[in-house]
């Protein structure tokens, strides 16, 4: 029997140094990785992530669920117990207690939500350059590139 190689998307979940102390490792019953939760009671859950369909199929089997929370300012997971049914929302990112005896529910890689993008400065459009402002522009656009770099040279120095 060959052992599952180890996902290459778990060090996005659990990167060496977090402050969830989430581990990748293997389960020492049966061979499968987990996710290690480290902190307060130590539990294991399986890696796979789950939603939509597959979270009600973990309902129906009343296997425990955990929430998992990206803290997007530590760019980390943590994990979040949930009672049964209640807290679970639809939209949600679960991981399932392992048990050695089932198979997992999923096999979803997990990935991070994006890093929301902070909305620049609007451009000003009343931008009026001045004559010889518009003419340095173009000196310094038609000068040829080794002159160029000798310029930037000499304005460092």
């Amino acid at each position: 029997m060959t052992r599952e190689p180890k996902p290459p998307w778990l060090r996005l979940l659990c990167p060496p140094g977090n402050l969830a102390k989430l581990e990748a490792q293997r389960c020492e019953g049966c061979g499968r990785w987990v996710v290690s939760c480290r902190q307060g009671v130590w539990e294991s859950w399986d890696p796979g992530i789950i939603t939509g369909q597959n979270l009600t199929v973990a309902i129906i089997l009343e296997r425990p669920l955990t929430r998992i929370q990206w803290i997007p300012g530590l760019r980390q997971a943590q994990l979040e117990d949930v009672c049964g049914r209640y807290g679970i929302t639809p939209d949600g990112q679960y991981l399932s207690l392992h048990d050695c005896k089932f198979a997992p529910i999923s096999h979803t890689p997990y990935k991070p939500p994006r890093q929301p993008r902070r909305p620049g400065k609007p451009f000003p459009i009343n931008i009026k350059p001045t004559k010889q402002e518009t003419k340095e522009f173009e000196r310094i656009w038609n000068m040829p590139l080794d002159e160029l770099k000798h310029l930037n040279v000499g304005e460092r120095t």
